[in-house]
């Protein structure tokens, strides 16, 4: 007897084969798309519109956002600015919270500097509205250098 369900069913499985894997393959393809930061900076060679200093007082930027989109940035003049991180900790480990008043969630690039002169990237979280990010690490930090802001999906906390 003859089943002739089958080339309906292989074709079944076949398209779900392909839809599987157009989902666990499409974010890593933006990803793979998305130019990651360059890996370490000179004091003198940070990009454009980077706030840098130690976090006491907070570090600050002033972030315009329209449609969803961030449309620009730069450093807080006055105030404390809408993208804010603050240090704390001791001399053994180094701690900065990062918050935010922005609508929308956001990412941002970071550096840090041992010495004050040589900054190299570090990873951060998603900031996700009203919820702040703590980063730590396990050496004192001289200073960082904070910018790049950029939205991301709400409730995306993935931390690169």
């Amino acid at each position: 007897m003859r089943d002739s369900t089958g080339p309906v069913r292989i074709g079944l499985q076949r398209a779900a084969a392909l839809l599987l894997a157009l989902l666990v393959l499409s974010p890593l393809a933006v990803a793979a798309g998305r130019k990651a930061p360059p890996k370490a900076f000179a004091r003198a060679e940070l990009p454009t519109g980077f706030v840098v200093g130690s976090g006491t007082p907070a570090l600050a930027l002033e972030v315009a956002v329209a449609e969803g989109q961030v449309v620009s940035w730069s450093p807080a003049a006055q105030g404390p600015g809408n993208l804010r991180a603050t240090r704390s900790g001791d001399e053994t480990q180094t701690m900065l919270t990062v918050s935010s008043d922005l609508p929308v969630a956001v990412k941002f690039d970071l550096y840090l500097s041992l010495d004050g002169e040589h900054f190299t990237y570090t990873s951060t979280c998603g900031l996700t509205p009203g919820i702040s990010s703590f980063e730590m690490w396990q050496q004192p930090v001289l200073a960082f250098a904070m910018g790049n802001p950029r939205t991301v999906p709400s409730g995306r906390v993935a931390c690169d």
